[in-house]
């Protein structure tokens, strides 16, 4: 009995990986899918109606920066929002630029996906060291559970059940 429990604990313990890797990498691949289908996307620019900033000794990633912004695109008003951490945001006073902006009512340039409008983009960047750590660890969760999910079923039901019958 004890031999087939450490095998299902093997192939239980393998799942939330490649569940958890899988996460990681759609993420990491979403933000590199839009970084670089916003190339061909439509310049525009927006109203910025709001700008956070969080900021202290308890932010555990540093200082976080939150905008919401309206723009207007083939007639049709809309809203959206942009918010980055820390070194992930383009320029370290970002949201000074953004606040004084908003205080003059200055419009700001964006990006819009002329396919989907409701889809927009206020700065156009990939923080590359985020990028990796999020495909370094999705591949890492992913490799490992899928391993360890791949080997539990072959000691289960392959030539190690076989082995481990005997």
């Amino acid at each position: 009995m004890f031999p087939t429990l450490r095998k299902l604990i093997l192939l239980v313990l393998g799942i939330p990986f490649v569940i958890l890797g899988t996460r990681f990498l759609l993420d990491a691949g979403q933000s590199a899918l839009v970084h670089f289908a916003a190339e061909s996307w439509k310049p525009i620019t927006v109203e910025v109606l709001s700008v956070e900033h969080f900021s202290g000794a308890d932010q555990a990633l540093g200082n976080q920066t939150v905008v919401r912004y309206q723009y207007e695109f083939e007639g049709q008003a809309l809203e959206g929002q942009f918010s980055c951490i820390g070194d992930e945001c383009p320029q370290t006073d970002l949201h000074l630029s953004l606040r004084a902006a908003q205080d003059e009512k200055r419009p700001v340039a964006a990006l819009v996906n002329p396919d989907d409008p409701a889809q927009s983009l206020l700065y156009r960047h990939l923080y590359m060291p985020l990028f990796l750590l999020k495909a370094g660890v999705g591949l890492f969760c992913f490799l490992t559970g899928s391993v360890s999910v791949i080997f539990g079923v072959y000691l289960l039901s392959g030539a190690g059940a076989a082995k481990g019958g005997k």
